[in-house]
């Protein structure tokens, strides 16, 4: 798993997540890559379930203050709470995934 990266729009600021080549602000420079280092705050979660005993912790974070908002699977983590601190990741199975700071 490597760090994630966000992308900013050197005139305005605006941010992104994922990277586009050019920012929905409208600007025609490239947006600069940014480190997403800092911790999300999950502000909610849930379990989506194959069957009774196959399921898949999911949670929504905000990251930057809500400027960017993910929603990913919790890695190695059976449970999570409103207000946690997450690492956003990339991962192996899934593109982002989110793990809890210890």
């Amino acid at each position: 798993m490597s760090s994630v990266e966000y992308g900013q729009c050197p005139v305005c600021g605006y941010v992104m997540l994922p990277v586009l080549d050019r920012a929905p602000c409208g600007h025609r420079e490239a947006p600069e890559l940014r480190p997403l280092d800092e911790p999300g705050v999950v502000y909610s979660w849930t379990v989506s379930r194959i069957s009774e005993d196959d399921g898949t912790l999911l949670a929504m974070a905000d990251f930057l203050g809500g400027r960017i908002r993910v929603t990913a699977p919790v890695l190695h983590a059976d449970e999570i709470a409103i207000g946690d601190e997450v690492d956003l990741v990339s991962g192996i199975d899934t593109p982002l995934a989110l793990r809890r700071r210890s």
